[in-house]
């Protein structure tokens, strides 16, 4: 099989040549593995699975400081808005600021003082169907296919969005307080998120992905019925837009954290994939008891147990374990539950990628 196959043979339950793999290497690591290996190309390196296709930016990029500094008079310049750097999405106005270790940044919430859903209006949401270009996709598309990938979409958060905007302490406030700021701002992130996956579909992606992290690793971050009321119905506008597009193509949805309580949610809504089954607060094996036969896991190797604080016989042992309990059926794609940070040893990140090549062939 190829790497399309491969995947999409696994997210559609069946059995393939081998477990589909993938990670998110931060920038330390990458420059780490480019020292280590003497390549450039983890994904080549260590025969990934996934390829991606997705928006560019703007052409000239904007002015962002002139465009957006009204909305930032209480911070300092020099730590934000920055196109090279950020993290956070700066065509949303929302800036990025330096926070307390590697490459880790916090958003500067442009939305935080607002209190009118007029200034929500009057506000410069992107347009990613006219500011950004988009007449490329087919043909990327078209190549990742031709090499042999999935080709992979994403159209980024609706929660997070609206909190980055917002802070998040203000958005919970706005739910009770002021649910009709709350509803403007969610129905503004979900029309551009829906106007972007249709756009993918048109061009032909093979999976769609959707991210909101509403997990912590006690518990959800809000309840379920909060969940419910004010994100699942917009989740599913957004799955059922693009749907009606393309019938056959694959959701895959990322949260950190715990998801158990709206599995079955998702799972209603369209979800066919957990990009996240996060093993330190969910038993990945009773996840794949209780939804295998209708959805595909991810991201089920734990950053912050084995492969952080193992060793790599450790890290063998639990590769082993996975692959026995969860490749059966199909539906396990092998990779980290998040990006994999300077505090995972290199010999264990080795050790990973060496054991999927023992134990990860059906």
């Amino acid at each position: 099989m190829n790497h399309r196959e491969r995947v999409l043979a696994t997210l559609n339950h069946r059995e393939p040549d081998r477990v589909p793999r993938s990670a998110g290497l931060t920038p330390p690591v990458v420059e780490e593995f480019r020292r280590r290996t003497g390549h450039d190309d983890p994904a080549t390196y260590w025969d990934w699975d996934f390829g991606h296709v997705g928006f560019r930016r703007p052409d000239p990029l904007p002015d962002l400081k002139a465009r957006f500094g009204k909305y930032f008079a209480k911070h300092d310049f020099e730590c934000i808005l920055d196109w090279d750097i950020a993290d956070y999405p700066p065509e949303w106005g929302v800036a990025t600021r330096s926070a307390h270790m590697w490459h880790f940044a916090a958003p500067v919430a442009p939305m935080a003082d607002f209190t009118s859903v007029e200034q929500l209006n009057d506000y410069p949401f992107p347009d990613y169907m006219n500011e950004w270009r988009h007449d490329h996709l087919e043909a990327d598309v078209q190549r990742v296919k031709e090499a042999g990938y999935p080709a992979c979409g994403g159209v980024g958060w609706i929660f997070q969005t609206a909190w980055t905007l917002r802070t998040r302490e203000q958005l919970f406030v706005d739910f009770y307080d002021n649910p009709e700021f709350a509803t403007a701002l969610l129905d503004r992130i979900t029309a551009i998120r829906k106007a972007q996956g249709i756009r993918l579909a048109e061009a032909g992606v093979d999976t769609l992905a959707l991210a909101d992290d509403i997990g912590t690793q006690q518990s959800m971050i809000m309840s379920p019925a909060m969940w419910r009321r004010w994100i699942k119905p917009r989740m599913k506008e957004v799955i059922d837009a693009v749907r009606r597009v393309n019938p056959n193509l694959h959701f895959r949805y990322h949260s950190d954290g715990v998801l158990t309580p709206v599995i079955p949610d998702l799972i209603e809504i369209g979800v066919t994939s957990l990009i996240t089954v996060q093993p330190e607060c969910m038993d990945v094996f009773e996840i794949k008891r209780r939804f295998g036969d209708q959805l595909c896991l991810e991201g089920t190797i734990g950053c912050q147990s084995e492969l952080m604080l193992g060793t790599p016989d450790d890290v063998w042992r639990m590769i082993k374990e996975q692959c026995e309990g969860l490749k059966p059926g199909g539906g396990f794609i092998a990779s980290p539950a998040n990006g994999v940070e300077p505090d995972i040893p290199w010999e264990n990140l080795v050790a990973m990628f060496d054991a999927l090549d023992k134990y990860g062939y059906y």
